[in-house]
């Protein structure tokens, strides 16, 4: 009982971190947005840089490493949102390639891409946003359906995981042997 809840407030900070996380990315792009067409301009590529770290940080993220796979074997009631959701990562990464594309084109060509670039940023946005929202209805249908036996592995997915990200983050020494 004690890891099932350990693992479901984990993935409940983890979301509300990527939420976060997604909320201040999206600020940022509608803020560049609105100011892509003003004197100094706005970095696009960093926008997209961005984004693209977002999208990647999605994919390590423990709903994605442990949650999804586990649902997929233990359940066919997750399968209608597991589906959507692959469709949104894929639609995001889509769209961000889309979005690469056309900023290429538009730093080569000067052509006037500006008005189509903005539109594919906030449809990425809208696309993140949902996906978001629908992992959030994943983490409630894991809860329920996942028994209680099987999140005793999954705390222990979640904590080598924590202490894999720890490990990534420590500065290597050389002269250690």
């Amino acid at each position: 009982m004690l890891t099932a809840t350990y693992s479901i407030i984990a993935l409940k900070i983890e979301q509300r971190r990527a939420r976060w996380t997604f909320t201040s990315i999206q600020r940022h792009i509608l803020y560049g947005i609105r100011h892509l067409k003003t004197p100094g301009g706005v970095d696009l590529e960093a926008l997209l840089n961005r984004l693209t770290q977002f999208e990647q940080y999605c994919h390590r993220r423990k709903v994605e490493v442990v949650i999804i796979p586990t649902l997929r074997k233990l359940t066919r009631e997750a399968d209608a949102l597991l589906d959507e959701l692959e469709q949104l990562s894929k639609t995001s990464v889509d769209l961000l390639c889309s979005v690469r594309e056309k900023l290429q084109q538009w730093l080569r060509s000067g052509a006037t891409l500006v008005d189509d670039i903005c539109i594919t940023l906030e449809q990425c946005c809208a696309s993140f946003y949902r996906r978001l929202q629908r992992e959030e209805e994943l983490v409630e249908l894991a809860e329920r359906v996942i028994p209680a036996e099987a999140w005793f592995g999954i705390a222990k997915c979640f904590l080598y995981e924590d202490g894999r990200a720890l490990r990534l983050k420590e500065p290597v020494h050389d002269d250690e042997e």
